[in-house]
């Protein structure tokens, strides 16, 4: 049924755009929840395991009293995806959590299984309050966790700097090019544009992550391999470009996820973090 349902929208949007716009959104908005494969099992059977407050799963290492080094993952990922930069980090003295995020992993669903980047970025606020209070000392954030994670900040999320690997720029695009993918027409899209600025709690055209970035005063890396064929390397440049005094790290060949695992990526990563005043 799945599969057929961009036929139907496309089908609706020309006589129902409202209803098809609607549609459009659970798609849009509703992650998936892909197993956690076996290249994430030994990092996963190093951490210690348990759930926040809110039910948000939560996979620890280091001295829980050390400066807290949190792990945002992005769109239809999970906590442990990003759990190859905890060894080196724990090394260097730092507490590192990475989290499930709502409707991933084994976290619970957000509202109507679906998030969203206000949703998402409140996240990853409540979780920053309930594991070090006074604030993180980092965060290294992927893909939608990224400009979530820079949303976070922008409305509380306490940390001293910022990592941001594969991450989009700007979210008007990404929602353009999916409702157009759904087959909404003019009409369908700007009812699909409405209801996700109703949910997220922004207009998608707010949500820009380098212009964001470049009013917290944080030290940011930008991460991005030039061969993403998810989130393209201009992305990356022009948070880079946008985020007056951010550093970049651009690789080749790692493409979306790879980079996440690469050992000269960790490295670079780490001894970024480590230089966090």
């Amino acid at each position: 049924m799945k599969k057929h349902l961009p036929k139907l929208i496309a089908f609706l949007s020309s006589f129902a755009p409202a209803l098809a716009a609607k549609i459009a959104l659970k798609m849009f908005a509703t992650p998936t929840r892909i197993p956690r494969p076996e290249s994430e099992m030994a990092v996963y059977g190093t951490s210690k395991k348990y759930l926040l407050s809110n039910g948000i799963a939560a996979f620890e290492w280091g001295n829980p009293t050390a400066p807290l080094v949190m792990l945002i993952h992005g769109w239809n990922g999970r906590g442990t995806q990003i759990g190859a930069f905890s060894p080196r980090l724990v090394e260097l003295g730092f507490r590192v959590v990475a989290l499930d995020g709502p409707g991933h992993g084994i976290s619970p669903d957000g509202p109507n299984k679906m998030t969203n980047p206000g949703h998402y970025a409140k996240f990853i606020i409540d979780a920053q309050k309930e594991l070090a209070p006074e604030g993180a000392h980092a965060v290294i954030a992927h893909s939608f966790g990224g400009g979530c994670s820079v949303l976070a900040a922008k409305r509380g999320f306490k940390v001293k700097g910022m990592v941001l690997v594969g991450t989009p720029n700007f979210y008007e695009r990404v929602v353009t090019f999916f409702g157009k993918s759904f087959g909404l027409n003019d009409k369908g899209l700007e009812h699909f544009f409405a209801l996700v600025t109703k949910v997220a709690g922004l207009k998608p055209s707010e949500l820009i992550t380098g212009e964001i970035g470049n009013t917290l005063n944080l030290p940011c890396l930008v991460v991005h391999d030039k061969d993403d064929n998810a989130v393209a390397i201009a992305a990356g440049e022009s948070i880079h470009q946008q985020w007056k005094g951010s550093k970049i790290l651009i690789t080749e060949g790692l493409g979306h996820r790879r980079i996440l695992k690469d050992p000269k990526v960790i490295a670079e990563v780490c001894d970024f973090i480590k230089a966090i005043p």
